[in-house]
């Protein structure tokens, strides 16, 4: 049997992935011992990117070929939009923030350029090439997720929590639903489409690193 394709994807992208999951953010979060000024940049940087998420999602709608695979992309914007907006704002209190500092959080460098870089890929390309985009924000943050969630930290109880929402069943059932129209995409795609597919889902795994590297290096703009 043929390999799938985010199967190939997954592979092409391992030593990026495994960079990831030793990444001194993600260590000691799981330790517990993870500096609460770095976690609370996390979460307002990942909240500031969610609005333009869901708006990517939606041009995923649009270019969907039927009933289907817009419904998915309507559900997961609208996911986006009132679970994640709601979870990060539950964050947002525990972390002693209101909504309106939420609201006005500016973008860092690397939110602001991975978010370019899928706008454009909404944009221009294919219905394959911006699930190709967005997928390694889905799968990346279930698998690890689902790493930490064995002797997740009892203390900061913020931190557990964060971890158990990314390793539950609710987070994973729609990473699996873009992982099948990935495969399903990948499989009925021409060789040079597969090609960006993969240039794609490559790039934004490295900008999910350059994120968490982000969030620990606390990184502002310049000037």
């Amino acid at each position: 049997m043929a390999e799938k394709f985010s199967a190939q994807l997954r592979r092409r992208g391992e030593r990026i992935w495994r960079a990831i999951e030793g990444h001194s953010f993600l260590r000691e979060l799981h330790a517990g011992t993870l500096p609460m000024d770095r976690f609370t940049y996390f979460i307002l940087q990942d909240y500031v990117y969610l609005l333009d998420f869901a708006q990517i999602l939606c041009q995923g709608g649009a270019k969907s070929p039927d009933l289907e695979t817009l419904e998915l992309f309507a559900r997961h914007a609208l996911g986006a939009v009132e679970v994640e907006r709601s979870f990060h704002t539950s964050f947002g209190k525990s972390l002693g923030l209101s909504r309106q500092q939420l609201d006005g959080v500016p973008k860092g460098p690397t939110t602001q350029a991975y978010i370019g870089h899928l706008q454009s890929v909404a944009r221009s390309g294919t219905l394959g090439e911006l699930v190709a985009a967005v997928l390694p924000c889905y799968w990346i943050y279930g698998e690890v997720g689902r790493r930490l969630y064995r002797n997740r930290p009892s203390k900061p109880k913020i931190y557990r929590q964060w971890i158990e929402t990314y390793a539950s069943e609710s987070f994973w059932q729609p990473v699996r639903e873009q992982i099948q129209l990935m495969d399903k995409l990948g499989a009925a795609a021409n060789s040079s489409e597969r090609k960006r597919m993969a240039e794609y889902f490559m790039l934004s795994s490295r900008y999910e690193f350059m994120f968490w590297e982000q969030a620990y290096r606390l990184e502002s703009w310049p000037l």
